[in-house]
């Protein structure tokens, strides 16, 4: 009991000291307090143990990667978010925009606390070193990702405990990078290798990744920006991308959805994810109710059945994305069922109308195995992946392209993901019957591929592939917004859907819906390009960074002005 109430003062303490306008919600822990909380090995595991909880939180990995816009999901019309789905967001934001600021400063203040503190405990010297790495993993999780998201940030190396020296400049993104890569090397040295003790942990395999993905982002933004070839940093990306491959500590599950099923956590093809454990512990998710697949049913009964509310939902092009055969990915991400709360079966909804729209199902919460769970809303028991081995392979199949154009080993490497994809479970994708009986589809038309098809055959052709790749894989992952920004296509690619959209109005036959009238087809286009029409309408190229939140630039003076296109 000692030791849980010690680990609860130290998260409180850690989170207390953001640095800006939270910070005065606070109450003020003494330094001396802190340093008197660091002295054991239990202290710096406690400690450690609140770092990754920052990771729970509704800014960071709790809720708010999932809401926005692209061309694979959106959030719903009666979930405005002050603008969020529509692209007409403000600095004022504080639904979702104060919370990722504020909520990944929160992390940072905690593992800032744990680097500068752990080393002075009497302990042995490998642990030691492996809970340092651990903070500094996160840390540099958390900073990636507030770079993406708002460019130069204030960089804090060091924990907040006092009220003083609180206006702290933005740092140049570059020097961030920089940094990142210094704590993320750290930990390819003292983190561990996997092992099935581990789950939630960073791993070296995990320091890898994210180095893969921080190479990856900083060489396509150089491209993008026109700074730089990027070639260096592709290298990068395709050197630790490949340890990973080779290490051959990880596989992809056989059966595309036991990679999300609450079912198979902690499955072979998780790199690193968030640890989320239900009910009542206070730290589960509200991802099975804000994106799934919506009942006949309302309110209990919708949950008790595995309704979602459905607050993100899929965009109904993305669905063409996937070739005819790829119908495994396809449905199990954009799912076109209705759950029959009465009989608990589901039921194929015809495309009349926007309403009900294309579900974003990868996390759905049905068929329903586990009554305890059921009606949880805020207090989901899957957990978030971060990373999996698809988009290791992924990632290095982008570099390899970047640098030497197609390879037959590049295309092999995504081929793993294709022969996946072909196999099926008996009595079809929404029954989701365990335990699995797979059978590979034999007439399928999702065959490997070679250098000889135009799809891979030269570098634009396999990036252009990687691009809907990447979306077909990691759909309703938290990828797609940074992967648009970091290519400089958020805004062509989608004001491109409405011609796209346009396009599929003279298709009588969309994927997965039983034939229906062209009039009929028609009306369901039209109503789906009037709502992209609403979502893109104020869309900019400034959108490809967010607002310094309002609050934040008025307790900290030395911010400076807010990015380009915000006030």
């Amino acid at each position: 009991m000692k030791n849980k109430i010690k680990y609860l003062y130290l998260v409180l303490l850690a989170s207390g000291f953001v640095g800006c306008s939270d910070i005065l919600d606070e109450v003020p822990v003494s330094q001396l307090s802190a340093e008197n909380s660091f002295k054991t090995e239990a202290d710096a595991i406690a400690a450690i143990v609140g770092v990754y909880s920052s990771l729970q939180l509704e800014g960071v990995y709790g809720k708010s990667q999932t809401l926005f816009s692209t061309d694979e999901h959106n959030a719903g019309s009666k979930v405005p978010l002050s603008g969020l789905n529509l692209y007409n967001f403000t600095a004022d934001n504080v639904e979702v925009i104060l919370p990722i600021w504020r909520d990944h400063y929160k992390g940072i203040n905690r593992a800032n606390m744990s680097i500068s503190r752990i080393p002075s405990i009497n302990m042995d010297v490998v642990k030691r070193n492996n809970l340092v790495a651990e903070a500094k993993f996160i840390r540099a999780l958390l900073y990636f990702n507030l770079i993406r998201y708002f460019g130069d940030v204030p960089y804090k190396e060091l924990e907040t405990t006092s009220f003083t020296n609180l206006n702290i400049p933005r740092t140049p993104v570059a020097t961030i990078y920089e940094n990142i890569i210094e704590d993320l090397e750290y930990g390819v040295v003292h983190l561990k290798t996997k092992t099935a003790f581990l789950a939630g942990h960073a791993t070296q395999d995990a320091a890898k990744t994210l180095l893969a993905s921080v190479y990856l982002t900083r060489g396509s933004m150089a491209r993008r920006n026109n700074t730089g070839n990027g070639i260096a940093d592709f290298t990068f990306a395709k050197q630790y991308s490949k340890e990973v491959i080779d290490a051959n500590r990880y596989r992809l599950c056989p059966y595309f959805p036991d990679a999300f099923i609450v079912q198979n956590k902690n499955n072979d093809e998780i790199v690193f994810d968030v640890q989320f454990k239900s009910p009542g512990l206070g730290v589960g998710n509200t991802i099975g109710i804000n994106m799934g697949i919506p009942s006949t049913a309302s309110g209990v009964d919708n949950l008790s059945s595995g309704g979602s509310q459905g607050a993100i939902r899929a965009n109904p092009y993305h669905q063409f994305y996937y070739e005819v055969a790829d119908s495994i990915r396809m449905k199990w991400t954009n799912a076109r069922i209705l759950i029959n709360a009465a009989t608990g079966g589901y039921s194929i909804v015809s495309a009349i109308s926007n309403n009900p729209p294309v579900s974003a199902a990868k996390f759905r919460r049905y068929p329903v195995r586990s009554p305890a769970f059921a009606l949880q809303t805020n207090d989901y028991d899957v957990n978030w992946p971060i990373f999996r081995y698809a988009e290791v392979l992924l990632i290095y199949a982008e570099a390899s392209n970047e640098i030497n154009g197609p390879t037959q080993e590049a295309i092999n490497v995504l081929n793993m993901l294709r022969s996946r994809a072909r196999n099926t479970n008996i009595g079809g994708i929404h029954r989701d019957i365990l335990p699995r009986e797979l059978n590979l589809q034999s007439s399928t038309g999702l065959v490997n591929l070679t250098l000889s098809n135009p799809l891979v055959s030269t570098t634009a052709a396999f990036r252009n592939y990687i691009f809907l790749e990447r979306s077909r894989e990691l759909s309703q992952e938290g990828k797609r917004w940074f992967d648009l920004v970091r290519w400089g296509t958020l805004k062509l690619t989608l004001h491109g859907l409405n011609a796209k959209y346009t396009a599929k109005i003279s298709e009588t036959r969309p994927i997965e819906v039983p034939v229906i009238t062209l009039n009929k087809w028609t009306k369901y286009w039209n109503g789906a390009i009037d709502e992209w029409n609403l979502i893109t309408g104020s869309l900019q190229d400034f959108h490809m960074l967010l607002p310094i939140p309002t609050s934040e630039r008025m307790a900290n003076s030395s911010i400076g002005p807010n990015n380009p296109g915000y006030n």
